[in-house]
């Protein structure tokens, strides 16, 4: 394998999928349709894609198969941020080695971690 190039999930509206990831979580956006949208993330790439013709509703189903994980530099305002677009946040934030993760879902319900380095799960609940 050469490198990664995109992580891609199913989505049933993306209308709605990109507004999640564009405005809710923040990611830049490089171009949208009903067909295909993509955003950076670091040297990565996240893309949507409509759900497939064979695919089965729910498109994701927490705990099971792959989690997207991301970085972000401050944990409790994702969190806040979150919370206030009423999405559904499992679990409390938890210690893994070098920091604390946060694991919640988008619209379909695919699965994301959001990770922060350097502090514990203790000193967000202070």
């Amino acid at each position: 394998m050469k490198g990664l190039h995109t992580i891609w999930c199913q989505v049933s509206n993306m209308d709605r999928s990109v507004s999640f990831y564009k405005d809710t979580l923040g990611l830049k956006l490089e171009f949208a349709s009903p067909y295909w949208s993509q955003f950076s993330v670091g040297g990565s790439k996240i893309g949507l894609h409509p759900k497939l013709e064979s695919a089965v509703e729910p498109l994701g189903i927490y705990a099971k198969g792959w989690y997207l994980g991301l970085e972000t530099e401050d944990i409790r305002a994702l969190r806040k941020t979150l919370e206030e677009a009423d999405v559904t946040i499992h679990g409390d934030y938890h210690d893994v080695p070098g920091g604390v993760v946060l694991d919640f879902v988008d619209p379909d319900g695919n699965t994301l971690e959001v990770f922060q380095s350097g502090i514990t799960a203790e000193s967000l609940r202070a």
